[in-house]
Formats: C-alpha cells, sequence, structure tokens
C-alpha cells in the first residue's frame, strides 16, 4: 500500500540495536515515541487512521 497524498509518512522506528542500554534521558526510542504522536495526531488531523495506515505500510508501532 502507498500512502494517500495527503499523509504524511510514518516515522522509522529504531533498530532495537540502536539502543545503548546505558540509561540514556532522552533515549532514541522516546524521540521515536514522540515523533509517532505528532504523526498519528497529523493523521487523524487529516480524517485517518494511523494503526489502518501503518497496517497499511505492513508497520506496527
Amino acid at each position: 500500500m502507498t500512502l494517500p497524498p495527503a499523509m504524511p509518512p510514518p516515522p522509522n522506528k529504531p533498530e532495537d540495536y540502536s539502543c545503548c542500554q546505558r540509561g540514556c534521558s532522552p533515549c532514541i526510542f522516546d524521540y521515536y515515541w514522540d515523533a509517532l504522536a505528532r504523526w498519528e495526531a497529523a493523521v487523524r488531523e487529516l480524517g485517518g487512521d494511523p494503526d489502518q495506515v501503518l497496517e497499511g505500510l505492513g508497520r506496527t508501532r
């Protein structure tokens, strides 16, 4: 599936090995979760369902 023209692409989730496991604050995953929340809000504003968009792209949270 491709995104409808008005939908922004979701952020790329970092690989598990991207985290150094040192307890950084913020962690690379904190940045991802923040970006994902902003993306979900943008998709909802455009009338889309973030879960359906991710599913259609074959992605998970």
